[in-house]
């Protein structure tokens, strides 16, 4: 083998062995980086992550009117803090208002009874009326006597009979009203009284719409001067009680088997890039339906099912209602 031939040999052994260590480094290399991602599977599997939002523990409420007409003022704004029971508008009941006007002057007339003027009245009436029965014994006692005597009919001395009668009966009931305006009213005649002002009053009441509860006003949805209904919806206004607060998430099917109550968490709203709070899980509600939450990862699937979950705000910022979130819980490693 000459000396050229010798070169050749050499620089072939040469770039075989470069070749071989490039295969080697490129499959420890490959090795290693198995490695880290089996490990990082690892620490992705040990948390679950899932989107949700802010809500208050009660829901919000739709305020309507208990009657139907136009609203003669709203008394509040959005963003108002009211009490329990505090009137939120007014609708007009003009109507409503003369009658519990009439339900008290009726009750004060009957508690009050009947004046001396009204009592001489009713008793000039009752002696007038014995006067005239007065009159009608007398000419029944003469017709009696003619009868005996053959010189009337006997179609005339009932006729004398009738009028006698009548005229008793309206003696004793004239007699009967005096004694009862003197006595004054019955009790039974002042509790009817006062139930029909009490329904009167209940009828009146019904203008004023009040707060069912202690909350925030969220949003106006009629004004001053608009119409209401009662058998169509129009509520006035939306409220919720803000300073209860919870989070409600939704947790994929895959998942729900490692999340229990009492399992603590935390959870970020949607556009800050730190942690706001923890939170802590209370109910699992038992049925699965498709995501039906904002998820801001556009690769997610839009298909999975999903368990929505309740949750506790236990510390950090609450946030405001209906604030979207993602929440982070920590597992076990499987």
């Amino acid at each position: 083998m000459n000396r050229t031939q010798k070169w050749v040999v050499s620089g072939v052994t040469v770039g075989l062995a470069v070749v071989l260590a490039g295969v080697v480094a490129h499959i420890k290399a490959n090795a290693t980086n198995a490695e880290v991602g089996v490990s990082q599977d690892r620490a992705t599997s040990a948390q679950i992550v899932c989107v949700g939002r802010i809500e208050p523990v009660d829901g919000e409420a739709d305020v309507s009117a208990q009657m139907a007409g136009t609203l003669e003022a709203v008394l509040v704004k959005e963003g108002q803090q009211v009490d329990a029971g505090q009137v939120l508008a007014v609708v007009d009941a003009r109507r409503e208002k003369a009658q519990l006007e009439l339900a008290k002057a009726n009750l004060a007339r009957i508690q009050a009874g009947h004046g001396a003027e009204e009592i001489d009245a009713v008793a000039a009436q009752r002696d007038a009326a014995i006067a005239e029965l007065t009159l009608a014994e007398s000419e029944l006692v003469r017709a009696r006597k003619l009868k005996t005597e053959d010189v009337i009919a006997d179609d005339l001395l009932e006729t004398r009979q009738q009028q006698a009668d009548s005229a008793a009966k309206h003696v004793a009931s004239l007699q009967k009203l005096f004694e009862a305006m003197k006595r004054g009213p019955l009790p039974e005649e002042v509790a009817v009284a006062r139930e029909e002002v009490g329904a009167a009053k209940a009828n009146y009441d019904l203008h004023e719409v009040r707060a069912p509860f202690a909350g925030t006003v969220l949003q106006l949805y009629r004004h001053t001067g608009d119409g209401v209904l009662v058998n169509y919806p129009t509520p006035i206004l939306r409220m919720a009680d803000m300073q209860r607060l919870r989070v409600r998430i939704e947790v994929s099917e895959q998942d729900i088997g490692r999340v229990k109550p009492g399992m603590k968490g935390e959870f970020t709203v949607f556009g800050s890039n730190q942690s706001n709070g923890q939170l802590v899980i209370k109910t699992i509600l038992p049925s699965f339906a498709p995501r039906r939450l904002f998820d801001p990862d556009s690769s997610a699937r839009v298909d999975t099912r999903t368990v929505q979950v309740l949750c506790e705000i236990v510390g950090g910022v609450p946030g405001y209602s209906g604030q979207r979130l993602t929440a982070r819980f920590t597992t076990s490693s499987p």
